[in-house]
C-alpha cells in the first residue's frame, strides 16, 4: 500500500487510537498521521513529555512522563503494562496510547478493525 493511498484512507475517519487510562480503554477517531499524530498523542496524554516505544511491527505504545526521561511514579498502566509485556517491552506507568506501525519513522493510527479487536482484548 503507498503512501498516497494510507493517507487517503486516514482522511475518512476509519482509523483509530487507544486511549488507556484510569483503568479504562477508549478507541478515539482519527483522520490525523505523521506529526499531527504525534501532537494529538500529546494532547491526549495531556503532556509534551511523551515517549515512544514501538513494540511491534504493527504497534506503537506511547505514554507521558513528568519530564524527559523520568516516568510517572505509581503502580503499572494495567492494559499498556500486559501489552507491552506481551512483547518485552518494560512495565509503562501513567496514561497510554496505542497508534499502529511507523513507517520510516512517521507514525499512522490503527485501522478500525484492528482497534476494535485490541479494545476487546485489553478489556474496553
Amino acid at each position: 500500500m503507498g503512501l498516497f493511498s494510507r493517507r487517503k484512507e486516514s482522511s475518512n475517519g476509519t482509523h483509530r487510537l487507544l486511549l488507556m487510562k484510569d483503568g479504562h480503554v477508549k478507541n478515539v477517531p482519527t483522520s490525523l498521521f505523521g506529526m499531527e499524530l504525534v501532537h494529538e498523542v500529546s494532547r491526549l496524554l495531556g503532556s509534551e513529555h511523551i515517549r515512544s516505544t514501538r513494540i511491534s511491527d504493527e504497534l506503537t505504545v506511547w505514554h507521558s512522563e513528568i519530564a524527559p526521561g523520568r516516568p510517572h511514579p505509581g503502580a503499572p498502566n494495567p492494559a499498556a503494562s500486559s501489552l507491552a509485556a506481551e512483547h518485552g517491552s518494560p512495565p509503562v506507568t501513567g496514561p497510554a496510547v496505542v497508534t499502529g506501525e511507523m513507517l520510516y519513522g512517521t507514525p499512522y493510527p490503527l485501522d478500525a478493525d484492528k482497534a476494535a479487536q485490541m479494545t476487546t482484548r485489553l478489556g474496553g
